[in-house]
């Protein structure tokens, strides 16, 4: 992995600044969306994430997080039968930093989180039983060009590749967002990421046909051939059963000669969990600040 100084934001005050004099290193962070040249050079960073009606920014260095909403994982139900599309959700990272600083950041997982309040922690990426993320594989992946999400990678290998996972990461740690003295001016990066959520399709029925034929020609000859086929059947996508409900009806009545006529049905329901009630997931972006003297530490808070 490429090493990188990293500097703690008090060192920053002094590698940023050029006249003048802060209280505190807070003064280096913004929570506004664009960086802002100080008429007293005391330096400026931002930094933030967003999505679909989704902006986080970090106000002293601390992680941003964005939402995966519930409500969207459940659409890969909408992949069922013989569907394998991806449903992807794209979401951006975005910052600048003045001077001599520069901008690294970390993607990791959080919890899922339900609308109770509850939580879950992806131990390992492996989502809680009875949740469709539980019956789905995520991948969380940079974009191509042009925003690009259409190159799904393979799962890592390692601790988040492991058969268990739902959820991988892919080039997620030691992101650079900036290098160190590069945006003097201040203006926005930003840097798209692919969330791609595909259904783990429960085994499919797959059926196997054969015809054949013969018959007799003109020349009295007898000529046969056979052909064979598979037909696969697939069944809508869906959460683990509850269970069946057997039904029963029957009814009886006296015919117009006297009779007593009597008969009965049954039938049987499978019923579903409603999957409304999906949790949401979390997924937290951490930004780290870098600097161009490679004398500086690493930290990425703002101290006195």
């Amino acid at each position: 992995m490429r090493r990188r100084a990293v500097l703690s934001l008090t060192a920053a005050i002094a590698g940023v600044m050029t006249v003048g004099s802060v209280s505190t290193a807070n003064a280096l962070w913004t929570t506004n969306d664009a960086v802002v040249v100080p008429e007293m050079r005391t330096g400026a960073l931002t930094f933030g994430a967003s999505a679909e009606s989704q902006t986080a920014l970090s106000e002293s260095g601390e992680p941003v997080e964005i939402t995966v909403p519930g409500s969207e994982i459940a659409t890969v139900l909408d992949q069922g039968g013989l569907r394998t599309e991806p449903v992807i959700r794209r979401f951006h990272v975005t910052g600048a930093a003045l001077g001599i600083a520069g901008l690294d950041y970390d993607i990791t997982i959080g919890p899922q989180v339900w609308s109770d309040g509850r939580t879950a922690d992806l131990i390992d990426g492996a989502a809680e039983d009875g949740t469709l993320l539980a019956d789905s594989t995520v991948r969380i992946y940079p974009a191509g060009l042009g925003d690009d999400c259409s190159v799904i990678p393979d799962a890592p290998e390692g601790l988040e590749g492991e058969a268990g996972a739902n959820v991988h990461l892919t080039d997620a740690v030691d992101r650079t967002l900036q290098e160190p003295a590069a945006n003097p001016s201040g203006v926005q990066i930003s840097q798209t990421w692919c969330v791609a959520m595909l259904w783990n399709h429960r085994t499919d029925g797959l059926y196997a046909s054969e015809a054949s034929a013969h018959g007799i020609a003109v020349d009295g000859s007898e000529n046969r051939d056979f052909d064979t086929w598979e037909a696969a059947v697939a069944f809508p996508a869906s959460l683990k059963a509850i269970g069946v409900y057997d039904h029963i009806a029957w009814a009886e009545g006296i015919g117009d000669d006297g009779t007593l006529s009597r008969d009965d049905s049954s039938w049987n329901g499978t019923v579903h969990p409603d999957p409304a009630g999906e949790p949401d997931l979390v997924i937290r972006i951490d930004p780290r600040v870098t600097n161009a003297n490679p004398a500086i530490a690493p930290g990425d808070h703002a101290t006195r």
